[in-house]
């Protein structure tokens, strides 16, 4: 918002702001200057875009981006979606930035997330009460180096976080490469930790060779909680995401954890470059059947399959049951998962709709398309074409008009 008041851009991106010793310089240069002069106040107005993702919990709908708070937003009468400002959520402890992707328990209106550091601690776990109150930190400092988590997986007991090969290195601007980079001699390790840990005492890790996680599609527990299983997507050929990107392919695996012997099993669930992965949302933190996944082409999302986990087995293979291709010069976004009747508890999994936004650059046209996400073949009951080209985005939410008027 501030960005397009001032018609250029003001915040500098992590990803693609520091390249080079003197254009790093020049940039840093200018975002202070901007500061001084009170043409930016990064502790006012935020420092982030707040474009990865959007939540719904303890009673607000927020635009989220990991390298800033949380803004909460309002969607008025007519459609208009409203910035109501930065939120905190009423934090004793002064806190500047939160991960894209909380974990909501439906059962408890909880909900939990954490934040990255520069400086040690590098993580930091914590809680956020049904009534919307953050509680108190849980300082992670058995992660000894800064390690870019994107996403993490929730359990009823416990919280799992990757520690990837992503790391941070400012010497790298020294070569003219970005901060954030792919440290390969590193080995990648999941820490379990109790999710109402009081501190970090009871985490452990354990190594994970070859797995770099970036979403958790969904997490629950077996056998009375000895077995952690995390559906999640794993970058692959992770030396290629800051080199060349689109060598750099990604996979869906079923991960399970034996808290016991602490050890872990993986099982692939198809062989195609999949992300964006969704579920029945009644079913989060609870174990369930089917995903929803982003059939990623070179330059979009292609597609959308359905996968049956019922399925799954050691050497792996395509569990897919249904698909749909969207067609030549046609990318859509993340697919969202709407039950047919959320109030029915004994509605089966995948009776419901898929809704997603689908851009054909043969016609410079958006569409709005609902599938059926329980036929073979995912079909299309409705497509709505947009006044406007909606860009290819990250995550969305789903909120019913019921769970608007309660906001």
């Amino acid at each position: 918002m501030l960005e397009n008041k001032m018609g250029y851009p003001i915040l500098p991106s992590p990803f693609a702001s520091f390249n080079g010793v003197a254009a790093s310089i020049a940039r840093l240069i200018i975002t202070f200057a901007r500061v001084v002069t009170g043409e930016f106040n990064p502790l006012k107005h935020g420092f982030g875009a707040a474009n990865t993702s959007v939540a719904q919990f303890g009673g607000k709908i927020l635009a989220l981006a990991e390298y800033d708070l949380p803004y909460a937003v309002k969607l008025t009468p007519d459609g208009d979606i409203i910035t109501l400002g930065r939120h905190d959520f009423r934090s004793c402890e002064p806190f500047l930035t939160m991960t894209a992707h909380p974990k909501v328990d439906w059962d408890t209106g909880e909900a939990f997330a954490y934040r990255h550091g520069v400086v040690r601690p590098f993580l930091t776990f914590f809680r956020i009460n049904s009534d919307g109150r953050k509680q108190k930190d849980v300082k992670i400092f058995s992660m000894d180096r800064f390690s870019a988590i994107h996403d993490f997986a929730v359990t009823k007991n416990y919280a799992i976080f990757p520690n990837t090969q992503i790391v941070l290195n400012p010497l790298w601007i020294l070569r003219g490469r970005s901060p954030l980079g792919v440290d390969r001699s590193k080995v990648p390790r999941f820490g379990i930790i109790p999710r109402f840990a009081e501190d970090e005492r009871e985490m452990w890790w354990i190594d994970a060779p070859g797995l770099n996680m970036l979403h958790c599609v969904n997490s629950w527990e077996e056998d009375g909680g000895e077995r952690i299983v995390i559906v999640a997507s794993n970058i692959v050929s992770i030396e290629q995401v800051f080199e060349n990107i689109d060598l750099s392919q990604l996979r869906l695996e079923k991960i399970v954890i034996d808290v016991k012997a602490k050890t872990m099993e993986r099982y692939p669930l198809s062989d195609k470059v999949l992300d964006l992965g969704v579920i029945n949302p009644a079913y989060a933190m609870k174990k369930n059947r089917y995903v929803y996944a982003a059939v990623i082409g070179v330059k979009a999302v292609v597609g959308v399959v359905k996968l049956d986990m019922s399925l799954t087995t050691k050497d792996g293979g395509d569990l897919k049951v249904a698909s749909r291709l969207y067609g030549s010069g046609c990318g859509g976004g993340e697919p969202l998962f709407v039950p047919r009747e959320p109030s029915n508890p004994a509605a089966e999994e995948d009776d419901g709709y898929l809704l997603t936004f689908v851009y054909d650059e043969n016609t410079d046209e958006s569409k709005f398309v609902v599938m059926d996400a329980k036929s073979p073949s995912l079909d299309i009951i409705a497509a709505v074409k947009l006044p406007r080209r909606v860009p290819n985005g990250f995550h969305g939410l789903f909120v019913s008009k019921r769970e608007l008027e309660k906001l």
